[in-house]
């Protein structure tokens, strides 16, 4: 009885420091109307999809995030400079949880669907 009490003593202090998982939407017409809202506000002023322009090209950059989409989430909730040398700092205030989903979610679906007629250009 006395072990058990420990172990889950031990399972409660392990569950404080584990990180949150961060769970993409389900791609929707309504995820897609969003993201793509939050693209054109936070993100087309710099980023096209296939070209450079003041900011790296958004194709390029989603792709590096493939095997860790949970990653382009937390950089959208806190971005920092990842080519300075390159390109001038980004000027994106840090999007709330959800928005940093629903854009995330939209962009991998655009990866994974480049002829989307709704796709940036």
């Amino acid at each position: 009885m006395r072990s058990r009490f420990f172990f889950f003593i031990f399972l409660f202090i392990c569950s404080l420091f584990a990180a949150e998982a961060i769970i993409l939407p389900k791609i929707s017409e309504n995820v897609k109307k969003e993201g793509k809202l939050i693209y054109n506000k936070d993100c087309y002023a710099c980023h096209r999809w296939t070209r450079d322009f003041a900011g790296p090209r958004m194709d390029e950059n989603i792709q590096k995030y493939v095997d860790q989409k949970e990653e382009l989430v937390r950089y959208l909730m806190n971005p920092t400079p990842k080519q300075p040398e390159k390109y001038p700092p980004m000027t994106l205030e840090p999007l709330s949880q959800q928005d940093a989903q629903v854009i995330s979610s939209w962009l991998f679906y655009l990866l994974d669907n480049p002829k989307d007629p709704e796709r940036p250009r």
